[in-house]
């Protein structure tokens, strides 16, 4: 296995709903990219149950988090269907990825658990006829990435992540058909905790290998954008960026709003003046001010007393929230 592409990993993060599945499936089809068409989920769910486990007990983690997604078909379909309706990898001989996953495992060596995930992804792209000795890098996909940025530049010290942003305002308006239980100054704690720790790992680990993306920018701009991405990742730039795909396929997107569309669209930019009260787009801009306007997101409406002194509340709840939960 050539260790230039092992050692190259590409971590997509960002808050729910912000536009990480559309940054994936715009690199889905490059030909120098592997690129892994599910959440893993890997650091949240996977790696708190590894700690201890010999390989053959990975082996069985892996089978059961992470690549069992190649046995979704429309006869198999995921447990919970709800979100999940056009999953269908039946394409793809999921007894040959598995095999392949338990060979690598077993013969390859770990340096560290990370190199688990890697594996699942490697056992994808055999699978679709991905060539390593041609590849740059891979890419994972999983929101909030960005609060394992130390686990990840521990271990893949040459690793890239772009961070992509969303104005708060957007991002609740699709956030709360998926989560009708948040309140906006909920949404608003954790939309802060996201952009901070964005930031944070930009300075810690500099522009060059940690990049705070604002979708805005890539929907409006893709033609300056892109290329400028491919710089970054250290990419040839491709006509194939400009249209997602999962897996190949090409995707319509997953509009909580239920869009469709076959390429970049901008159509999602400024919703939030349709769907929001004005209490709940007061609250937000009060409660997300410092990040939103430090990311470029200006003030479009005037807030009451009422308004802003929730918004305080659900900052300062937040930074309490982060003194006793540090990184």
């Amino acid at each position: 296995m050539t260790e230039y592409f092992k050692d190259r990993p590409i971590f997509i993060c960002g808050h729910p709903k912000s536009g990480t599945s559309l940054l994936r499936n715009l690199l889905d089809n490059h030909p120098q990219l592997a690129v892994y068409p599910e959440e893993s989920r890997f650091f949240r769910n996977f790696l708190p149950k590894a700690e201890g486990m010999s390989v053959e007990q990975l082996i069985e983690l892996g089978e059961n988090e992470l690549i069992h997604i190649f046995a979704w078909t429309r006869e198999n379909p995921p447990a919970h269907q709800a979100g999940f309706p056009d999953r269908d990898y039946s394409f793809i001989s999921y007894d040959a990825v598995k095999d392949r996953f338990r060979d690598l495992l077993r013969t390859e060596g770990l340096r560290h658990h990370g190199d688990v995930l890697w594996t699942a992804v490697q056992s994808f792209a055999e699978s679709v006829g991905s060539q390593p000795e041609a590849l740059a890098g891979w890419v994972e996909k999983t929101p909030n990435n960005e609060y394992f940025a130390d686990r990840i530049f521990a271990w893949w010290p040459q690793a890239k992540c772009i961070h992509i942003v969303r104005d708060p305002r957007d991002n609740y308006a699709s956030y709360q058909r998926k989560q009708e239980s948040w309140s906006p100054g909920k949404f608003s704690a954790h939309w802060n905790r996201s952009v901070s720790a964005g930031f944070r790992n930009q300075a810690q680990y500099g522009e060059e290998r940690y990049w705070v993306l604002r979708y805005e920018d890539l929907v409006n701009r893709p033609e300056e954008i892109l290329p400028e991405m491919c710089g970054f990742l250290g990419i040839n730039d491709d006509e194939i960026l400009r249209r997602p795909t999962r897996a190949g396929d090409l995707w319509a997107g997953n509009s909580m709003f239920e869009d469709q569309f076959n390429e970049i669209s901008p159509a999602a930019v400024g919703r939030w003046k349709e769907t929001l009260t004005a209490r709940e787009a007061g609250i937000i801009q009060a409660a997300t001010r410092k990040y939103r306007r430090q990311i470029g997101y200006r003030d479009e409406i005037s807030i009451n007393l009422r308004n802003r002194l929730a918004g305080w509340y659900w900052r300062l709840k937040g930074l309490i929230y982060d003194i006793r939960h540090p990184r």
